[in-house]
């Protein structure tokens, strides 16, 4: 029987010969030498870790073009192979098969900014241990070798993206120079609308909950159910509003709020960027997401809701289990005693976290992202 990686390997061996046409077909065109392509390949909107990135390259008079293909439309797919066959640049915040099959011409330099911060759970080439396929076939299916320049928040995270992406450290791809979203949490005038935002929805403190989704999947994906929001509205609806941020694959799968809480808890996944709600939140309740990297830059309490430890204890770069440890929360119990005693709370590990995982992002990502573009 035919296994399902097998079946992908014959669908990238096909593609790689049919985009590779549309490509050297448009490619005849002279490269545009000020036009730059934003590939998002898993929305159908242009990904916010885009945000900096496209707002200094329109200050710097390149001509962007944002393309979006969430659901692998043909059409989508064949605008983007001959939009890129003419491009100078393409930015891109993750992986994607069509931007692995195509052999891109040397003047085009593509980009992977990748989406999320620090190194937490195992992706990429680092899941092959736990798939009972071949490495090679994983290797060939989920491969990283077409960017030119991928970024990362650290120094200290750049042996755990070459393991990922199978991109040796010896081809100067890989560079900690930063995550280009974080350069708003040092931007002033972020910083002022956001306290704004926050004004304008309530004059109360603002628990955000943030979980990562469960599933094996997209297509699976949904949120977890951990908390009796009954509770927490009856020990906290005076001080406190309760958001939450659902994961992108997720929020088409949101789970019901009571009638109750409609004044205490409020779903803010399409209302709010995620870097909006980070810098008006004042608690953060996350989990394996790798949000808590990027929240560290601010010495703002978070307590990590993790009764499913034991489904990922296997599968993280870092000894995750130590290092929440005294900020682990399992039930809503424990997260009422935890947020009852904030004013006890250790904010050393946030400091660690910020000098291991954080380094590069202090501002001046983008600038370093596009020194490192024209060289």
């Amino acid at each position: 029987m035919i296994s399902m990686h097998h079946l992908l390997w014959l669908w990238r061996t096909q593609s790689i010969v049919r985009y590779n046409l549309v490509y050297r077909k448009a490619a005849k065109s002279a490269i545009f030498e000020k036009k730059v392509i934003l590939f998002s390949p898993n929305f159908d909107f242009m990904d916010s870790s885009f945000d900096c990135i496209y707002k200094e390259l329109l200050l710097q008079d390149y001509d962007v073009l944002i393309i979006n293909n969430h659901k692998n439309n043909q059409k989508n797919i064949e605008y983007f192979i001959k939009e890129a066959a003419t491009a100078h640049f393409i930015f891109s915040t993750d992986n994607s098969r069509i931007i692995d099959c195509i052999k891109f011409r040397k003047e085009t330099k593509v980009i992977c900014l990748w989406h999320a911060c620090g190194a937490l759970k195992k992706w990429g080439n680092s899941k092959v241990k736990y798939w009972k396929q071949s490495s090679f076939l994983h290797r060939k299916l989920f491969s990283y070798q077409s960017f030119n320049l991928f970024t990362v928040s650290s120094e200290k995270c750049l042996s755990f993206y070459s393991e990922a992406t199978g991109i040796s450290l010896k081809k100067n791809v890989l560079k900690a120079t930063g995550v280009s979203r974080t350069d708003v949490f040092f931007d002033k005038s972020f910083l002022a609308a956001c306290k704004n935002k926050k004004n304008k929805l309530t004059d109360k403190k603002i628990i955000l909950y943030a979980p990562t989704f469960r599933g094996n999947n997209f297509s699976e994906a949904h949120s977890p159910e951990f908390l009796d929001f009954d509770k927490l509205r009856n020990e906290f609806s005076n001080e406190y509003i309760f958001l939450i941020k659902h994961h992108p694959a997720a929020m088409s799968k949101t789970y019901f709020v009571p009638e109750n809480c409609k004044d205490f808890i409020f779903d803010a996944s399409r209302e709010y960027d995620i870097s909006e709600l980070i810098v008006m939140s004042d608690v953060l309740i996350g989990d394996y997401s790798s949000l808590f990297f990027e929240w560290s830059l601010f010495d703002k309490p978070i307590l990590f809701l993790t009764p499913d430890l034991e489904l990922y204890s296997k599968g993280f770069y870092i000894d995750f289990e130590s290092l929440i440890q005294k900020n682990r929360v399992n039930d809503t119990n424990d997260v009422i005693k935890a947020i009852k005693n904030l004013a006890d709370y250790d904010f050393s590990f946030l400091k660690q976290i910020r000098n291991d995982f954080m380094s590069a992002c202090d501002g001046s990502a983008t600038k370093r992202i596009l020194q490192e573009m024209l060289k």
